[in-house]
This record gives structure tokens, C-alpha cells and sequence, in this order.
């Protein structure tokens, strides 16, 4: 039975209602000094050698979006792979996917987003703390996923530091366009050893609008169809504090159904737009519990349930100050449906460990070092099972160390990992990757710092870059893996064979070099890098059709297993399964090539007077193979620019973003245009809801409702970005 989070939510926001002497609001510090989670020698943003973004308190709550790609959209070096609304994966440096390791308090989320754009990510932006990334490698901590960087979302789940009393948050929130209702709220209480931790969101949404655009179909659309969101989730966790350190644990469950945007499958229906806004009334397309109806498309249904464990061991032995551990079971699957059928499952069980151990200061170095084991079994059944079931075991072993040498601060670090890759009938490989990084930071002075990293990090590939031969009719194209190669026949057909090509380790070599500077009224923060990779793996659109070619033999067999477990479902339900799915697919040949990516941040922020400020930032992702081909998908370059305004009892802001056209474009890509959005939003702090920490906010979004098409989306020409959007909501703190 599925956990009923609006009851919580309910039960929470009247607890809060009978808290008393609660803290007067505070308004936002961005400059404020946060330890980062995901380092082991607590480290602050300004102390790092890394560039390092911390997003938390109320920046965070009007951030907040559905998807932690959308939320974190704005921040400078980050982008959305924007799968329309329903589904969005951070984007860095113009790396994704694989090479950005998204992790929860520390640990990978166990979902399936990294293998695809329209898999959603199971973390939960509404009920966090705060969110940490860390752009460029971070491998020595996380492993060769996340050569890219590491986004860490962080909550209290498991509390670990002795709570005293009742605290917690409240939040809902309802907006114009899409009909976004949402409510969630967190609670820590306890009594200075134990504390008990629960949370839980409830959010609706239908179809998105946007101004008028003419689809890939030729088409006259103001709204993308199919993209509804419902999806609700809760945690509870519990901690004892003993006078060495702590332990605690906490059970999480989550359920998401969305509509699956650019997926028909040659649905003969012809929806007006009148009645893809209908939803309201009678549903979104799939007669569940919900009441949709089928015809608004095929729809993804998600289901997540974690086991976190949390300790730590101050003094444990001679030589070691602190044991930290942490570990994960996840249990994740989800259906994508049709006519209430299921037609791919796709599944993933995850095991994770890591032990870090900080020891005493080693001739002036302070330093950790840790071991990581985590496997994964991934298996997919059905129409969209191109990824054979995949099998991945990983143990790694790190070391990091720092000094300081008056106003000089160096950084030291290695990892070495060992990964076995296996698929059903396709074999084993075993892949192993060393990594190492240096980082220098100067205090010029007190307002002036500089920093340089230099470091060398290699990559295993994953299942799906290795073993994919099939049809992904999400992405609308047909993947085939580094294991298979095309062959031309006489007729200007192909087939496919396995490649006697052996893959290779993806390693990247990375410089980066960053200037801080601050006073009381000016802030400022440029990072230049640049990283040039060897044996770089892409999805490469080669500019064929899949009725152009036809499989091996053991793909077929593998195939043909899955459709008989796929049409003996199909039978019970006594429907029989047809797919009109048009005429083709474009193949996307996944390639090895050397590749560089360079670009540059900037941030600046300037007080003008007590009240009014003004806040701009910049970025850019050059990204090309070393021969001159352009890589596919890479973000527009971004300039944008913000007013704010601060007083004792509201504050506001108006915004705008320009996305440039970006014409740097792949074979079989198409040049995207310009475009900007304008944004604004206000706060209020009412002195009658002063004593329980209240926020009344508004946001507008796109406020001159502008057509605009993201370049890095699968679905760049069917799902552009919102139209004109209004929200307003209520935060409480306590």
C-alpha cells in the first residue's frame, strides 16, 4: 500500500501550528560558511581548491522544481538535459549522464537516470537541506562515475548531531500553467541521544503550456502533451547518540507516475489541445487509481524503496581521529505502460558501502582514507529492453590529504577502483582505473584567493555504452552499444555484428584554475577549465534509419526472450499489443574518440546599497573532438543578470537569461536559436506569522511567455520550455 504522504504532510503543518517561541525568519546569506558533506575533512566552499556550489536554505526553497536537473538549472556550469518537464538530469561542464554521479547524503541514488534522459532522478529537492556540487573530477571520493562531477543532495534522514525538542519545516505551494499543486514538510525530534527524523511530498501536475511552435510533425501545438507528474514519497529515520559518535537508520519510499512526451507509438488519436488541458476532469491517460485515461500516452510508473545506515566512531584506534560509515540497499523499478500494459520493466537492485577513516596528522598532512564497495544488477524486459541484464561490481580505495603552509593550502588525493562489467551471453570484462589530483589554493589576503587543480581521472564504461542493441523509442532512436559494430551490405542495408574493437578506459586529464574575490559589497568567482579526454564515449547519430538494418543472431535470441515474457503479459490482460511505430528510428552509434571540452564560470555579485543589489553570471562549454568534429548536445552558452531587493519585512527580485544560439553543432544536429527568459519573484515576512518563521512567496517564470528550445534535450523540437508561469506558496519554519 502506498505510503499516503498528503495525510503526513496535513499532520505535520498542524503540529507546526502548535509550536511556540519559534526563530524570527532570516533572510538569505549566500556568502554564509557551510561545511560540504561530501568531503571527508569538512571543508567550507571557501576553503576548497575545487570549485564548489552550495545551495541551501531559502535559496534552495525557490529553486525547488520537480526534477533536481530543473533545480539546479540556474547555477553557473549546470544545465538541464530537460526532458520537457517530467524528468531532468544536471548537466556539467557539458558532461552528463554517466559522468555525473548524483548521490543522497553521500550515496548513489540507485535509480536508472544515468543510462537515460527520460529516467527520472529519485531524489527529493522539497525535503533537503542542502544540495552540493562539485564541478569537475571528483573521482577520488566517488568512483569513475563521476568523472564529470558529483551533485549530493543532503537531508537530515539520519540526524547526526543530538536534537533537542521539535524542529522542522512546512511547505506548499500551487502554481498557474501546468496546475502544479505540491506540499511537503520535514520533523527532527528528540531528547539529545535519540532523535527520530520523518518527512514526506505530495505533488500534481498536468500538461505544461508554452507559446505556439510547430513540432517535428509539422504540427501547430501551445502545450506539450503527456506531461503530467504525480508523485509522493516519505522518509523515516532514526539515530542514538552515544559519547564516541552515532548510529542511526531510515527507510525511504517513493512513488512517481509521469507521462512519457514524444512517445506515441503511432497512437491514431487526434488530441485538440482543449482536451489535453481537460485533465483536471478526466485524467491523464491511463484509468489508475488517479483516473486517468489512455489517451494521453504511454506513462512511466516509478516505485523506489531505500534502507540508509549511518555511523560514525570518533577515536576509534591508535593513529585515526574518526570512522565514518555509511551504506544503502535500494530496491528501484519502474513500467513504462501502454493501453494499461505494461511494455518495458525496467529494474535495478543496489548494495553500497563506504567507510572513510580520518588519521592523525601524517609530517603536517591531515588526511582520509577510505574504501567503497557497491554492486548493481540491472534488468530490463519488454519492447525497450535494449540493454541485455547487466550485472556491475566496484571496489575502490582512496586517499586524500591536505596542508597548510601559511596563506598556501595544497590538496593531495589518489584512487584506485577495480569494475567488472557482465551482461547475459555477452560475456564479463573487468576494467581498472587509477586517479589522482592536486589542488593549490592562495590567500592573497583576506578578500583575494586563487586556486589551480591539475588531475588525471579514468572512467569505466557502463552496461548500457557497452551492450545496448535496440530500439529506445523515448529518445525516439535505435542504440547500439560499443559491442556491436555496423557492417554495409550490397544492397546499402546493414547488419549488425559484434565488434572484435576493444573498449577502452575513458580517461580525462583536467586543469582548472579559479580567482575569488570578496569585500563587504562585491563578490566575485571565475573558473576557467580545461579537459581533454582520451577514448571519449558518445552517443554519435551516424545519420541512419533502423529499417536500414537488421540485428545479430544473439541479439535476436536475446530479444525474442523478452518478448515472450512480454506477450505472455499481454495475454493475461487478453489484449493483443500493437505497435505502429512509424517509419524508423535514427540509429545512434555509440563511439570512442579523443575529445576537449573547455569553457569558463563567472559570478558576480555587487551591494549597491543596504537595500538593492545586483547579481550577473556567465558560462560556456566549448566541447569538440580533437579531429574538429563538435561532440552532440552541448549547452548554449548563458549570460544573465539579476535586481534584488531587501528590506526588513519582503524581498524581490527580477531576472533575466540569455541563452545564446548555439551553432556548434554535431553531424545530423541542427543549430538551436537564441532565446530569453525573464523571471521575478517576491517574499513576505508578515509580522502575525513571525513567531512560527513564515515565508509568502510569488514567482513568476517566463514572464514574456518566450518560445525557447534547449539544445541538450532528446526532445529539443517537441518540448520547448515552460510558457508564462505563476506561483505562489507558504514556507514555515520551526
Amino acid at each position: 500500500m502506498k505510503l499516503n504522504a498528503l495525510t503526513l504532510a496535513l499532520l505535520a503543518t498542524s503540529t507546526v501550528a502548535q509550536a511556540q517561541q519559534q526563530e524570527d525568519h532570516e533572510h538569505i546569506n549566500e556568502y554564509e560558511v557551510i561545511v560540504i558533506n561530501a568531503s571527508p575533512l569538512d571543508k567550507t566552499a571557501l576553503e576548497s581548491a575545487q570549485p564548489v556550489n552550495i545551495i541551501s536554505g531559502d535559496a534552495l526553497k525557490q529553486l525547488h522544481a520537480h526534477s533536481l536537473g530543473e533545480t539546479l538549472a540556474l547555477e553557473p556550469g549546470i544545465n538541464n538535459t530537460h526532458f520537457a518537464n517530467v524528468a531532468g538530469s544536471p548537466i556539467i561542464r557539458g558532461l552528463g549522464g554517466p559522468r555525473v554521479k548524483i548521490t543522497q547524503n553521500g550515496l548513489d541514488t540507485g535509480d536508472v537516470s544515468r543510462g537515460s534522459p527520460d529516467h527520472a532522478v529519485t531524489t527529493e529537492t522539497s525535503t533537503a537541506q542542502q544540495i552540493e556540487v562539485l564541478r569537475g573530477p571528483a573521482t577520488l571520493l566517488y568512483g569513475s562515475g563521476a568523472i564529470g562531477g558529483v551533485v549530493n543532495v543532503v537531508d537530515d534522514r539520519i540526524p547526526a548531531e543530538p536534537v533537542y525538542g521539535l524542529k522542522g519545516n512546512a511547505n506548499v505551494s500551487a502554481s498557474s500553467n501546468n496546475d502544479n499543486k505540491e506540499g511537503s514538510y520535514d520533523l527532527q525530534l528528540g531528547n539529545g541521544r535519540w532523535a527520530l527524523y520523518t518527512d514526506a511530498f505530495i505533488r500534481r501536475a498536468d500538461d505544461y503550456e508554452t507559446p505556439s511552435f510547430v513540432n517535428d510533425e509539422g504540427e501547430l501545438v501551445d502545450h506539450v502533451e503527456n506531461t503530467f507528474v504525480d508523485a509522493e514519497g516519505g522518509t523515516v529515520g532514526t539515530s542514538y547518540q552515544f559519547d564516541d559518535g552515532f548510529f542511526g537508520v531510515s527507510y525511504q519510499a517513493l512513488y512517481q507516475e509521469y507521462g512519457i512526451p514524444g512517445h506515441e507509438h503511432g497512437h491514431e488519436e487526434e488530441h485538440g489541445h482543449e482536451e489535453g488541458h481537460d485533465h483536471a476532469e478526466e485524467g491523464h491517460g491511463h484509468d489508475d487509481e488517479h483516473g486517468h485515461v489512455e489517451e494521453s500516452g504511454p506513462y512511466a510508473d516509478l516505485e523506489q524503496e531505500r534502507i540508509q545506515f549511518a555511523g560514525q566512531w570518533r577515536s576509534p584506534f591508535s593513529g585515526f581521529s574518526r570512522l565514518d560509515f555509511r551504506a544503502a540497499l535500494t530496491d528501484y523499478q519502474h513500467q513504462e505502460i501502454e493501453e494499461n500494459f505494461v511494455s518495458t520493466q525496467f529494474e535495478n537492485e543496489q548494495k553500497e558501502i563506504r567507510l572513510i577513516a580520518r588519521h592523525e596528522t601524517i609530517a603536517g598532512w591531515e588526511g582520509a582514507v577510505g574504501w567503497q564497495w557497491d554492486i548493481s544488477d540491472k534488468a530490463a524486459f519488454g519492447e525497450e529492453a535494449f540493454t541485455p541484464n547487466t550485472s556491475r561490481r566496484t571496489q575502490g580505495l582512496f586517499w586524500v590529504v591536505e596542508q597548510e603552509f601559511g596563506a598556501h593550502h595544497v590538496d593531495l588525493g589518489v584512487r584506485h577502483e577495480r569494475t567488472s562489467l557482465s551482461a547475459d551471453e555477452l560475456g564479463k570484462d573487468t576494467y581498472d582505473a587509477t586517479s589522482a589530483s592536486a589542488g593549490y589554493l592562495y590567500h592573497f589576503s583576506d578578500h583575494t584567493s586563487v586556486s589551480f587543480n591539475v588531475s588525471h581521472a579514468e572512467r569505466a564504461p557502463t552496461g548500457n555504452e557497452v551492450f545496448a542493441n535496440g530500439n529506445h523509442f523515448a529518445t525516439r532512436t535505435y542504440e547500439l552499444g560499443l559491442a556491436y559494430e555496423l557492417h554495409e551490405e550490397e544492397s546499402g542495408e546493414y547488419h549488425i555484428e559484434p565488434s572484435d574493437t576493444s573498449v577502452e578506459t575513458e580517461t580525462s586529464n583536467n586543469i582548472d584554475a579559479g580567482f575569488h574575490y570578496e569585500n563587504d559589497s562585491f563578490h566575485a568567482n571565475v573558473n576557467l577549465f580545461y579537459n581533454r579526454v582520451d577514448d571519449f564515449i558518445f552517443d554519435d547519430f551516424i545519420g541512419l534509419n533502423s529499417e536500414q538494418i537488421h540485428g545479430d543472431e544473439g541479439h535476436d535470441e536475446h530479444a525474442g526472450e523478452h518478448e515472450g515474457e512480454h506477450d505472455e503479459h499481454a495475454g493475461e490482460h487478453g489484449h493483443e499489443h500493437e505497435h505502429g511505430h512509424g517509419e524508423g528510428l535514427q540509429v545512434v552509434q555509440f563511439s570512442q574518440v579523443d575529445a576537449e571540452l573547455y569553457g569558463y564560470e563567472l559570478e558576480l555579485d555587487w551591494q549597491l546599497t543596504d537595500q538593492w543589489s545586483l547579481h550577473g553570471f556567465s558560462d560556456y562549454t566549448r566541447a569538440k573532438q580533437r579531429d574538429g568534429d563538435d561532440l552532440p548536445r552541448i549547452p548554449a552558452q548563458r549570460v544573465g543578470t539579476e535586481v534584488r531587493y531587501q528590506a526588513v519585512s519582503w524581498d524581490g527580485s527580477v531576472g533575466y537569461t540569455r541563452y545564446l544560439e548555439q551553432d556548434k553543432v554535431a553531424q545530423n544536429e541542427t543549430t538551436t536559436d537564441a532565446y530569453g527568459l525573464l523571471n521575478a519573484r517576491i517574499n513576505l515576512y508578515p509580522d502575525w506569522l513571525a513567531n512560527y518563521g513564515a515565508t509568502l512567496y510569488l514567482k513568476g517564470e517566463n514572464l514574456t511567455n518566450q518560445l525557447g528550445f534547449v539544445h541538450s534535450s532528446f526532445l529539443k523540437d517537441d518540448a520547448p520550455v515552460t510558457g508564462r508561469r505563476f506561483q505562489a506558496g507558504v514556507s514555515i519554519s520551526f
